[in-house]
């Protein structure tokens, strides 16, 4: 296994002249571009989007494609900036705020997103490579290794497990772990991430970027005492109820000294962090940044709501800059720098209103890290929510589902309109090598993205699949279509489509690769469509398989074949088990499939998060748990002409014995009755511990919760009682409680696996596992506790 090739799916299916099912209009594309100018060929903006000239890009055109005059540039200086949002806020306020409800900022379209969103992350590429084209340096080259399971070859993502095969890096329960592979294998230190949930990371030489979400929270502030008598009995005595502020952090730890870890620098970005990707040694992350919480002034009754919407007004109208814009904090070399994240000038707005948020792309090179960034913070922006992020080797594209408009938060036909009128927005952003990041166009289209598989971009058109109709009732009013976009000045613009996919189902899963495209619905069968997308301007249905079940990510392993992972289901549609399927797509028209693997009451991560799925050669790993405890661990299969069983790994974490450097807390050492802390420790609910500042902690393969001692109060809100049993055991206030939980099989969960060598590594929360391809005996198990 030395210098394996990368595994390039190319799939070239002829074109058939079949349409989708000869029926439906396609796709309601939302369309604002006004006025057009025609000029031969097309072109696009240019590299500097306010110069008198907009030259073309060089991005291909489509036949007979006009060119769009720049109704969009940057906003031209701060003022400019805050007075286009303070007009838009002004029209938009209510007594509530800009939510148009009385539940705070996040209201019940962020409340509808928070569950519908982000188990979308990539995949695609998964052949072991030489070290020097993987993702992280370091390698002899004649090491070969498997890199993250990504959606665009060349185009890296950040997970929980990175290696260059040297070294392998994990994260589990904010711990970041060194494992050095070049001899016998050995965990060379393990450092603990202070904060954040959601750890994912990239490394490259002596350097580890990690991503996280984090968050603060803020407090009610008293009434102004400028308000009248009058106005005071007609409000509430709070302005702005408690809210949570996301926050998304970048934590650049040293990896020179792998037996001592340490954190660098930190940055801290105002918004939701997104997702990342790398080309070389560039990084580009994708953050969603609400507005700051302005405070506003909630009416007690009906009666208050005119003034209380009047005194809103006031509260836009002295709103400043720090208000709307994004800011970071970045402590590095012993230093604090601060301040907006992106210039007024890299901020801009799409020709229609899409919200209060903004969109930024941040810059970051994995060679200089957060260390060589001080100062010099590069960003841009589009005033807009984010949520799906897909990637290409020159174009990233970051969507939003707007589900529910601000006017209808009151309609009696909510379901109505939700199940008919929401659609996402797209933007684009050029991230050509060696150039800053630049925004370059926006479009929209009617439905939802499932995940970033429903985005594709080839030879310069964007390919986005959505469903139309409610995602979460089954009225028979859903379908899913194919949209082809170009650039046509700052605008993506609907140039060929296909729909009737799936009329009366939704969308589980899309491939889209080249010339040709998979997607798969369901509701009680599984339609397994083959598109045509040789042509942008006339993409088409070629071949359509009604099957029992689903596939939820699916896999191209050669030129004519396609490997489906997910559920198996009985006629009615009562999903029954993990299913493996192979399609056969040598015939567009007639696709079939030719091998099926099922494991009853089964499922596995790759159904919902690509990053779980390793492929080598024509071995391909899929970590598979079952509803019943009948197995826990990862299946090996051959996939060629068919799908065979090759071997079963499983990982039961060996410290039989747990022990820890920190002090038990038993109920002996707390006072009865006196907080949750003594119910758990003397049920054995929970093992309880005390930690001093640098212990390890941890407790076998139980997961813990750590907790600082001052911020225990809160997490049980018996406040009194709480720091009468912290002062019974004398803890100090640089101390932490950890809180212990036997979590079952978790920890025996497989989450990822890769190869170096003649080595097959299974990653689960407790444990790293070296097994031996050849026969899949364990070599060595290291605790990452």
């Amino acid at each position: 296994m030395r210098a394996l090739p990368a595994l390039i799916a190319t799939l070239a299916l002829a074109a058939s002249a079949c349409s989708a099912n000869g029926e439906s209009a396609g796709p309601r594309v939302v369309d604002s571009t006004g006025p057009t100018t025609t000029e031969p060929g097309g072109t696009t903006p240019g590299t500097d989007p306010d110069g008198p000239d907009n030259g073309g890009s060089g991005r291909s055109g489509g036949s007979g494609a006009g060119v769009f005059p720049r109704a969009l540039s940057p906003f031209a200086d701060c003022s400019t900036f805050l007075d286009h949002v303070k007009a838009e806020a002004r029209d938009r306020v209510g007594p509530y705020g800009l939510d148009g409800s009385p539940w705070g900022y996040w209201g019940v379209e962020d409340m509808i997103m928070d569950d519908m969103a982000t188990a979308d992350e990539a995949a695609d590429a998964a052949e072991p490579v030489p070290a020097s084209a993987d993702s992280a340096g370091g390698g002899d080259g004649d090491l070969s290794y498997t890199g993250t399971n990504v959606q665009e070859l060349g185009v890296d993502e950040p997970d929980i497990v990175k290696t260059d095969g040297t070294r392998i890096l994990t994260i589990s329960e904010n711990r970041l772990s060194y494992i050095d592979v070049t001899g016998d294998p050995v965990l060379t230190d393990t450092l603990t991430i202070p904060e954040g949930w959601g750890h994912e990371l990239f490394i490259r030489g002596d350097r580890a970027l990690l991503f996280t979400n984090g968050g603060q929270w803020g407090y009610p502030m008293p009434v102004d005492a400028a308000l009248t008598d009058d106005e005071a009995d007609l409000v509430s005595g709070d302005i702005a109820p408690e809210q949570y502020g996301p926050a998304t952090l970048i934590i650049d730890v040293d990896l020179s000294n792998p037996a001592d870890l340490r954190i660098a620098a930190t940055m801290r970005i105002e918004g939701q962090y997104l997702s990342a990707r790398a080309i070389d040694e560039r990084v580009r992350l994708a953050i969603s940044s609400p507005p700051n919480q302005l405070p506003w002034l909630y009416p007690q009754n009906q009666n208050g709501e005119d003034r209380a919407e009047e005194a809103n007004r006031d509260i836009i109208d002295e709103s400043t800059l720090d208000d709307w814009l994004p800011n970071y904090e970045l402590e590095a070399n012993g230093a604090s720098t601060s301040g907006p994240l992106l210039s007024c000038e890299r901020a801009h707005r799409p020709a229609d209103f899409s919200g209060f948020d903004m969109v930024s792309i941040v810059d970051l090179d994995l060679g200089s890290g957060l260390a060589g960034s001080a100062g010099s913070i590069d960003a841009v922006g589009v005033l807009a929510g984010g949520q799906t992020v897909y990637s290409s080797a020159d174009r990233m594209y970051v969507a939003t589902t707007k589900w529910v408009g601000q006017d209808i938060v009151d309609d009696a036909d909510l379901v109505r309109e939700w199940s008919e009128d929401y659609e996402t927005d797209i933007h684009s952003f050029a991230i050509a090598a060696g150039e800053p990041t630049r925004y370059v166009a926006s479009g929209t289209i009617a439905g939802s993205l499932l995940n970033q598989f429903s985005l594709d971009e080839h030879e310069g058109y964007l390919r986005a699949i959505t469903t139309d109709g409610s995602p979460w009732t089954q009225n028979g009013e859903s379908q899913t279509h194919l949209v082809v976009f170009q650039e046509q000045g700052d605008q993506l613009v609907a140039v060929g489509e296909v729909g009737g996919l799936g009329k009366g189902e939704q969308l589980y899963s899309a491939r889209l690769m080249g010339d040709v495209g998979f997607a798969v619905t369901f509701r009680q069968v599984d339609p397994f469509y083959v598109l045509d997308l040789s042509d942008p301007t006339d993409p088409r249905v070629t071949g359509e398989l009604k099957i029992p079940g689903f596939s939820t990510y699916l896999h191209p392993v050669g030129p004519d074949r396609v490997l489906g992972i997910g559920q198996a289901a009985t006629d009615d549609g009562r999903t029954t088990g993990l299913k493996l399927s192979l399609f056969d797509v040598s015939n567009p028209a007639d696709p079939r499939e030719v091998a099926v693997w099922t494991q009853p009451n089964g499922t596995s991560p790759v159904e919902w998060d690509h990053r779980a799925f390793q492929m080598f050669g024509s071995t391909a790993v899929v970590p598979v748990q079952t509803w019943d405890g009948d197995f826990n661990g990862a299946v090996l299969f051959d996939v060629t002409d068919r799908i065979t069983e090759v071997g079963r790994v499983s990982q039961v974490p060996l410290d039989a014995a747990p022990s820890s450097d920190c002090r038990v807390i038993t109920s002996d050492d707390l006072t009865e009755d006196s907080s949750e802390l003594y119910w758990m420790a003397r049920d054995g609910y929970a093992h309880v511990q005390l930690c001093e500042p640098g212990a390890t902690g941890g407790w076998g393969s139980w997961y813990c919760d750590r907790i600082p001692v001052d911020e225990l109060a809160g997490w049980y809100y018996d406040n009194e009682a709480t720091e009468a049993d912290l002062a019974a055991i004398g803890a100090d206030g640089d101390d932490r409680i950890e809180i212990c939980w036997s979590d079952g099989d978790y920890q025996e969960t497989i989450q990822r696996s890769l190869v170096i060598d003649d080595t097959l590594w299974t990653i689960t929360p407790a444990t790293a596992q070296a097994n031996a391809l050849d026969g899949l005996g364990v070599i060595t198990q290291i605790s990452l506790r």
